[in-house]
């Protein structure tokens, strides 16, 4: 009989917000490898992207609905067991919107993982009846002030394979110049970025911009008097060509997303996060004090071309935490490691002493 490992994702389109999403579909990916079974359930819109694609057969995907009538937990819950889950995998820490579904996986007869991001230690995702949580970040960060206890678990970004900068889709011209990348999956993130861009002192840094629509993105760097000559516009990449592009950059600009902005960092290049409205995505308040030196949040377009035109003469990563840095790889084959190693101390359990510890987990809070 197949095992069935089902995530539990949301998503949204306006502004594109995927992260916990995408995780759960490269986690899925490397579990149908092992023979498992991934069902993603997921709220909110299926995202155009290579990994999704990819991903299709191997991974099944279910549309979540939050708005059916007559909707309870109890349901809910009903119709998560009836895909049979020997685990059940929590894309993230719940809010609002996603509480329904959180507690109706957590209560199902099964072990129940969490992922969810290490922004600082105030701010930990639920521990109620959670057999693991790993969360994603980056321990070089922290040094020996990193203090975690179980379930909690910091795991390294999920860079298995690194294109190598020769063999990236960028012309000659291109080469042998700084270069700039701009990530920006929403027509938003690209208008702020080359409004960024436009401010750079250095008129000869190559800039690789990867979007959705390519041609959009030409346009805009066109209206900003980006040099074409010095621009390449893409569209989106496999997984080892972004963390590539990272690695080859001087300064990385993505939307303030924690998950690419803990990748960007992980190839030892610093960034600048790009907003994407109000109340979306990782803001100064969110992310420890450490962060503050490589990351620019919440500045002004002035403020953010001051630290965009300084990284450039001088990077703000240090020898010693760019060495650091190249050990934060290979958390996809960790986190898949460790969810099969709580599905098997499962089964050693009797049904009785797994559901007297849940109950005490949730109990204890």
């Amino acid at each position: 009989m197949r095992k069935v490992v089902l995530f539990v994702t949301y998503t949204m389109a306006k502004p594109i917000v995927g992260g916990a999403f995408i995780r759960a579909v490269r986690l899925a990916g490397e579990m149908a490898k092992r023979g498992w079974h991934p069902v993603i359930a997921n709220w909110g819109p299926l995202l155009e992207d290579p990994k999704v694609e990819e991903a299709r057969g191997p991974v099944e995907f279910v549309l979540l609905d939050r708005d059916q009538p007559g909707l309870t937990q109890r349901g809910m819950q009903r119709q998560f067991a009836g895909f049979h889950p020997a685990i059940v995998v929590m894309g993230e820490g719940p809010f609002p919107a996603m509480e329904l579904f959180y507690k109706a996986a957590r209560n199902l007869d099964c072990p129940f993982v969490v992922l969810d991001q290490f922004y600082n230690h105030e701010l930990m995702p639920w521990r109620k009846g959670v057999d693991l949580a790993l969360l994603y970040g980056l321990a070089s960060v922290w040094g020996d002030e990193l203090r975690l206890e179980p379930p909690y678990e910091i795991v390294s970004p999920f860079i298995e394979t690194v294109t190598p900068q020769c063999e990236l889709p960028v012309p000659e011209r291109l080469h042998g110049r700084q270069w700039i990348t701009l990530v920006a999956y929403d027509d938003y993130v690209c208008q702020r970025g080359f409004d960024l861009l436009a401010r750079l002192d250095d008129k000869d840094a190559a800039i690789v911009a990867i979007s959705r629509d390519p041609e959009t993105c030409s346009r805009t760097a066109c209206f900003h008097d980006i040099d074409s000559a010095r621009l390449i516009t893409l569209p989106l990449q496999s997984d080892a060509n972004v963390f590539g592009f990272f690695a080859a950059s001087a300064v990385t600009l993505v939307s303030n997303g924690f998950l690419q902005i803990m990748e960007a960092l992980a190839m030892a290049s610093p960034v600048i996060a790009l907003e994407r409205g109000e109340g979306v995505g990782m803001t100064g308040f969110n992310i420890d004090q450490r962060f503050v030196p490589y990351v620019s949040f919440e500045h002004n377009l002035e403020e953010q071309a001051v630290r965009l035109n300084h990284w450039l003469k001088k990077s703000p990563i240090s020898a010693e935490l760019r060495a650091r840095l190249t050990a934060e790889r290979h958390g996809l084959h960790y986190c898949v490691n460790r969810i099969e190693a709580v599905y098997r101390h499962s089964q050693t359990e009797s049904k009785w002493r797994r559901a007297v510890r849940r109950w005490r987990g949730k109990i204890a809070g």
